[in-house]
């Protein structure tokens, strides 16, 4: 593999016309663009994308780029659309970085013109109705607490070649500040050409960082936001929320991948061209291989929604055909000299899929949650799209660079921020690499987790890891309650109706509830678990008016006040129960808690970034229960 440093533009001259399949990635406000060239490989499974196995490399180098399609999240058990797709390889020869000046100066403007402009398979009302729907029928009745719908976008590029795709490029880097990555990738086929906020997971020496992104300030055309704007945007409880929700969803997945512990960093501002977003910074480390960090962290929930699963089934349901390469990931991997795997990846937002005869496709979706206004939805989808669309369309000469970024170090602007954090666990905001959290009682015991399709689960299995405890996660579908020899099990949460006897998840589950009770195991039920739980002793539980997904409440639990997090549409009402202790809410009736000799249930999240001592919480039901 040949790699150099060039100052000229004999490079992009290669690229722009010779005929191998290349990438440029410009990473944030670097003033260099990396250009790597090499040969096309298709490739099936993620296993199959490496290459070199066990070769020395060298630092910063690039083996492989991949772009890795989204129906590949069925290699998760998770279901998607697919066009049989494949994940496509550039096996890399070449690899230099060119200054940007040079390359602008370099690729020529080229004229764009589309046939019949773009045509989106849903129209702004079309799109607000299915909004409405995704919100009413799935968010309203326990499938989740929030979905990324997208809308996909197609058309037709006249005279579609190279020079117009690195055009394109060329303007996407004029007119778009602060994204992740700015990319072309063209493997032969297919370009993908885009501006992504965010990135989806990197590695590098063992240390794993994600960075979810959520809440959008839109900014007016042509005009720079105000501090009394941005101060209102950060004060926006949609807003703060949106963002905390796909937080605990990458924490669900930080937990899988980072036995040891990590922390969470932020939040931070993301100053974009057209856009303001807010995002966190997640940090750990981790011994696993890259490909398989890669694999649990499919797809990111800030463009498919939470519990994951679930969330893909009602994309699969509400969107009309395959995703493409949209919302998934462009993956850099490589190798350093110590034959360590390195892996940097972004989101494919923002971006256009254009096949080399010029058909061209364009996604974005918004993050529904309980209180989403689909007009306001609607709005933020296509603000998403303008950039993109505009460099296709409207190619600019100037290098757009925002002026309002001295508002983002303005002292009452970080104290808002930092504000944000107060009430959040102490247990994801502290570093947990090295502490010891070992509690007598649950040191050395054995813990079953039943997961019912929510990776909350996964969430719990760290934190009692950490506890001392030796954590087992098993799937409703394999649970057998006879011939486990746990000492306590965990009931855990997951999505649907509990009312729904039909289904034979709740049938299940009900079964398994009375299974544990009869058979005198402790254990502890959570959401969609305490649910089953009240149900079983009696009491009935009922849809709410209004859906706590995502939601932060004060409760007394048991006479403590306690600030906890839920996500659920469903509660149980209060009855008195013999032998059972019920924390319960005077005016809603709404049941938080139960305890018995036998049990605890929360409906509630202790394992939430949204419970502030869930650790505690979760330690000391445990130390009751085992001691």
């Amino acid at each position: 593999m040949k790699s150099s440093s060039h100052s000229s533009s004999a490079p992009i001259e290669d690229i722009l016309h010779g005929t191998d399949p290349f990438v440029m990635i410009r990473r944030g406000a670097e003033e260099e663009v990396q250009v790597l060239s090499g040969t096309q490989r298709l490739c099936h499974s993620l296993a199959d994308m490496q290459r070199n196995v066990g070769a020395p490399g060298l630092d910063g180098a690039v083996e492989t780029v991949c772009a890795i399609p989204f129906s590949q999240v069925r290699e998760r058990g998770f279901e998607a659309h697919s066009e049989n797709e494949s994940i496509r390889c550039i096996d890399i020869a070449r690899q230099t970085r060119v200054n940007l000046q040079e390359l602008l100066a370099s690729v020529p403007s080229e004229d764009i013109t589309l046939k019949n402009g773009i045509q989106f398979d849903k129209t702004p009302e079309e799109y607000a109705e299915v909004i409405q729907q995704v919100l009413d029928e799935e968010i309203g009745q326990g499938e989740g607490a929030n979905f990324v719908i997208a809308n996909t976008g197609r058309g037709q590029i006249v005279e579609m070649n190279r020079a117009k795709a690195l055009s394109i490029y060329r303007s996407l880097l004029q007119a778009e500040h602060g994204s992740y990555m700015t990319f072309i990738f063209f493997d032969g086929q297919k370009y993908l050409i885009g501006a992504s906020p965010e990135r989806h997971l990197s590695v590098q020496q063992g240390k794993v960082m994600m960075n979810p992104i959520s809440g959008t300030l839109r900014k007016k055309l042509g005009q720079n936001v105000t501090r009394e704007e941005l101060l209102a945007f950060l004060c926006d409880d949609k807003e703060i929320l949106e963002l905390f929700m796909v937080l605990d969803e990458e924490l669900k997945m930080m937990s899988q991948m980072c036995e040891r512990g990590g922390t969470v960093i932020g939040p931070l501002l993301k100053n974009m061209s057209r856009l303001i977003h807010t995002e966190y910074l997640l940090r750990g480390h981790s011994d696993l291989p890259v490909i398989d960090l890669l694999r649990t962290s499919m797809y990111a929930p800030t463009v498919t929604g939470s519990p994951m699963k679930n969330a893909c089934r009602i994309l699969k349901k509400y969107e009309l055909g395959s995703r493409g390469y949209y919302a998934s990931a462009l993956a850099l991997l490589g190798r350093d000299a110590d034959v360590r795997e390195s892996l940097d990846s972004a989101i494919p937002i923002r971006t256009a899929e254009i096949d080399a005869d010029g058909t061209i496709s364009v996604r974005a979706g918004a993050t529904l949650v309980r209180d989403s206004d689909p007009e306001s939805e609607v709005k933020e989808t296509q603000a998403k799209l303008s950039a993109l669309m505009g460099s296709i369309l409207h190619p600019t000469q100037e290098m757009a660079v925002p002026l309002d970024t001295d508002l983002l170090s303005d002292e009452e602007v970080l104290q808002v921020l930092r504000e944000r954090n107060i009430d959040l666990s102490r247990y994801f905001l502290e570093d947990q690499e090295g502490v010891n959290n070992t509690l007598e009682a649950v040191q050395g015991k054995a813990i079953t987790v039943i997961d019912n399709e929510d990776d909350f689960c996964h969430t719990l299995k760290h934190m009692m890891t950490s506890m001392g405890a030796i954590v087992r996660v098993v799937s409703l579908d394999t649970y057998d309650c006879a011939s486990d020899d746990a000492d306590l099990v965990v009931v855990g949460p997951g999505p649907g109706d509990p009312n729904n006897k039909q289904n034979p998840k709740m049938q299940k589950l009900s079964r398994v509830v009375r299974e544990l009770r009869a058979s005198g195991k402790k254990f502890l039920a959570v959401c969609l678990g305490h649910q089953i739980l009240s149900r079983e002793l009696g009491m009935e539980v009922v849809r709410q008016e209004t859906p706590t997904q995502g939601v932060r409440k004060q409760i007394d639990l048991f006479g403590e006040q306690q600030l906890v997090g839920f996500y659920n549409t469903f509660s149980a009402r209060h009855q008195e129960v013999p032998g059972v202790e019920v924390a319960y809410d005077r005016e809603s009736q709404c049941v938080h808690a139960l305890r018995g000799d036998q049990f605890a249930s929360f409906q509630f999240h202790p394992e939430s970034v949204l419970t502030k001592n869930g650790f505690q919480i979760l330690g000391e039901t445990l130390t009751r229960l085992l001691s």
